[in-house]
């Protein structure tokens, strides 16, 4: 999830505070005494213990677990929903934050529709200029097709039609065009379940509702590959807006869009005013700002204030 550099300093640190850190172990039990683990390497190793702390990420609500089971989801860990938030199985239900996933409609699930809502002409085969006019929408409903054009390095879509000798083919048959397509859902991505995405779900949803009714009479979004018309919104987005890690001792590692990372005592102050810019009120702002205020004077331990 974190920069390779971000992971390498926090273990470097950890290792000169004394933390015996333990990386690719798996726990098999847990005694009163003990902890046992498991490597491929050492097999089990037993580490005594006088407090542990349990941090094993969150599980399913059973309400949402009852609910997967209605709308024949119940084999998933996680809503699946479309990539307009709408529960699959369930259209006039929504889903956002960690209790769903965007199951993203795959290019190659849809790749002879696609043909044939290019093939205007019925003609049977596609020309660039045909592509063109459909380009747009096939990026904004398919934005794998963009990820796997910029992790090969190809400047557009074209890129993708040229054949092996690189040379652009003027027209493309059905199984041609699947062919240059077929590699592109190597690119689909899982967003992850981060208070950054459902922020920014709930922002999108609630564009959508504030907009129903206008989109209903002119619909904004991308050509409905499989049907008539447009679908009404532009489906969601997510927009990475960089992450922070504190370490401890008032440091912080911070990853921000343009592969920028910054490790320190600097990018501790940085999370600082984020973390407080993220508060839903003035008042939570000043009571959170109070509190680091008495840290740093007092110290964690208000026991005795």
């Amino acid at each position: 999830m974190f920069d390779k550099r971000i992971t390498k300093f926090a273990e470097e640190k950890f290792k000169r505070e004394g933390i015996d850190l333990k990386t690719n172990f798996k726990v098999v039990k847990v005694s009163d005494k003990d902890i046992t683990m498991t490597n491929s390497d050492t097999g089990e190793v037993y580490v005594p213990y006088s407090m542990a702390v349990w941090s094993t990420g969150i599980g399913t609500r059973p309400i949402i677990m009852d609910f997967m089971k209605d709308v024949g989801q119940g084999n998933r860990r996680v809503l699946a929903t479309d990539e307009w938030l709408r529960v699959q199985g369930c259209e006039d239900v929504y889903a956002l934050g960690d209790c769903a996933t965007i199951a993203q409609r795959k290019v190659m699930e849809d790749v002879a529709a696609i043909f044939r809502v290019a093939d205007k002409d019925n003609s049977g085969t596609l020309t660039v200029e045909k592509i063109k006019h459909v380009l747009g929408d096939i990026y904004e409903r398919y934005p794998q097709v963009k990820l796997y054009l910029k992790s090969n390095q190809m400047k557009d879509f074209h890129d993708l039609l040229k054949n092996s000798e690189g040379k652009e083919s003027k027209e493309l048959n059905i199984e041609e065009f699947k062919k240059a397509l077929a590699q592109v859902d190597s690119q689909v991505k899982m967003l992850p379940a981060t208070a950054q995405v459902a922020s920014q779900q709930g922002d999108y949803l609630a564009r959508c509702f504030n907009r129903m009714q206008t989109c209903e009479q002119n619909p904004e979004g991308p050509i409905r590959i499989r049907g008539e018309g447009r679908h009404r919104f532009k489906p969601f987005r997510y927009r990475h807006l960089g992450q922070f890690a504190p370490l401890g001792g008032e440091q912080t590692a911070a990853q921000l869009p343009g592969d920028w990372v910054h490790v320190g005592h600097s990018t501790q102050w940085l999370w600082y005013s984020v973390y407080a810019s993220k508060q839903f009120s003035w008042r939570t702002r000043m009571l959170v700002v109070s509190d680091w205020g008495k840290r740093f004077i007092f110290g964690r331990d208000s026991s005795s204030l």
